[in-house]
């Protein structure tokens, strides 16, 4: 044994004197080499006091006089050992991961943990800013989010819903995974189901998919819910339980031209298969592509007229659509491409005001000619779509028409029941500007 760490022996079997204990103080100020070996010494018996849960025989035990010496001496050993003791333990302690980022469409993310596709994921929270991402529980269970949404992940089998909408799949592996949110939380017993909860997270609204959940309020109400039925959870407890339907739940031109931009005054809606009026709304143009048996088809028509225009002169066109959330269904079951067609008539077809035309009084795409396509993927929400094409350009010079009437469809259909409904702006959509015609001459 080395002279320093005799000293230290004997420091810590109490035979040092006051001189000596000074003189040992005053040597672990200026010698980090020795304030090493004094940490270690008394980081054994630490260390060996809580592997073992006992205290060392009484003989053992370091009982320090009561001088400024020895209490200095004391409260540096004690710093050293919680602070190497935190380490260890946080090196020894890995953080368990609880799910795995498996997919990321278009997704922009605000969250401290990791965000690249294939990631695991530990306890926190994550904030999906844009687009669509799948993050799969070790339990299975898999959690797609749409954008604005954010989550908790708090286990294997709960994760936390703190706004926005999610679709949940559970399979057998996870039967009894927990979705929660701020107003209460779901039990799977086998399902998929969606979860809709507002900014404030002041409600939230399940509806199942598949199979059956059960609802929990803070006030211990608890609720079956089986296939397609939805109920409401809030700090109230929970609403009467609804049927849903099985196919969704409700929801610059160049200078030196001389430029004109045609808007439809209002003469734009949409129309629906079956005319159920109520999955409509007069601030969309909603487009969808049903095959079902429960016809939720529908398609945006709108007109512009403009007199005073002679339209065989004109050299560039272009339609302008504003992309906007309605809040009906769910992307995820949509392909990851959805193509929409855009057909013309010329002349007036009857659109004078929100809900003054049925599905079966509207032009069909038959007596149409098609103008434009375009494709918007699933994980787009937002955003202005431009269809500028050769087809239109010559359909609006060649008919000459003071009025035009078009007719916009979605091609692509649902991968499965409850899938999104696309919406366009309409003119009296309260933050983007409806249907506009923009012509060159």
């Amino acid at each position: 044994m080395s002279t320093e760490e005799e000293v230290i022996s004997r420091y810590l079997d109490q035979q040092l004197n006051k001189e000596e204990v000074s003189k040992l103080e005053e040597s672990l100020r200026s010698n980090p080499t020795l304030r090493k070996k004094f940490y270690r010494q008394v980081n054994v018996i630490s260390a060996l006091e809580e592997k073992f849960s006992v205290k060392l025989p009484d003989e053992k035990i370091i009982t320090l006089e009561s001088n400024q010496s020895n209490h200095t001496l004391t409260a540096l050993a004690a710093c050293f050992v919680v602070g190497i003791g935190f380490l260890i333990y946080s090196f020894l302690q890995k953080p368990e991961t609880l799910a795995i980022l498996v997919s990321n469409e278009n997704a922009a993310w605000e969250s401290s943990l990791p965000t690249t596709t294939g990631s695991s994921l530990v306890r926190g929270t994550m904030k999906l800013k844009s687009g669509v991402a799948t993050i799969r529980f070790s339990s299975g269970a898999e959690v797609t989010l749409e954008a604005p949404s954010e989550i908790e992940l708090k286990t294997p089998m709960e994760g936390k819903l703190l706004s926005g909408n999610v679709v949940v799949n559970v399979p057998e592996s996870a039967h009894g995974f927990i979705l929660s949110t701020p107003s209460g939380y779901a039990v799977d017993h086998g399902t998929a189901f969606g979860v809709s909860v507002n900014k404030s997270g002041t409600f939230s609204n399940f509806k199942v998919l598949e199979g059956e959940i059960s609802l929990h309020s803070p006030k211990g109400e608890s609720l079956f819910l089986l296939e397609h039925e939805s109920a409401t959870l809030n700090l109230s407890g929970i609403s009467g339980k609804s049927i849903i339907s099985a196919e969704e739940s409700p929801l610059n031109l160049n200078k030196g031209e001389k430029n004109l931009r045609i808007q439809t005054d209002g003469k734009c809606q949409s129309v629906i298969r079956n005319n159920e009026i109520e999955y409509l709304d007069q601030d969309f143009l909603m487009v969808k592509l049903d095959t079902g048996s429960n016809p939720y088809e529908r398609r945006a028509i709108f007109n512009f007229k403009q007199d005073q225009v002679d339209w065989s002169k004109i050299k560039k066109s272009r339609l302008r659509l504003n992309l906007v959330p309605c809040g009906l269904g769910h992307r995820v079951y949509l392909p990851k491409n959805n193509r929409f067609k855009l057909y013309a008539l010329a002349g007036f077809t009857g659109v004078e005001s929100w809900k003054n035309l049925k599905w079966g009084e509207a032009p069909t795409t038959e007596s149409a000619t098609l103008v434009g396509r375009f494709e918007i993927p699933r994980s787009q929400e937002r955003g202005s779509i431009t269809i500028e094409s050769n087809e239109l350009l010559e359909f609006l010079k060649s008919n000459n028409a003071s009025e035009y009437t078009f007719i916009l469809t979605r091609e692509t259909t649902e991968t499965k029941g409850s899938g999104m409904v696309h919406a366009f702006a309409s003119d009296s959509h309260p933050e983007a500007s409806g249907p506009t015609l923009e012509l060159s001459f």
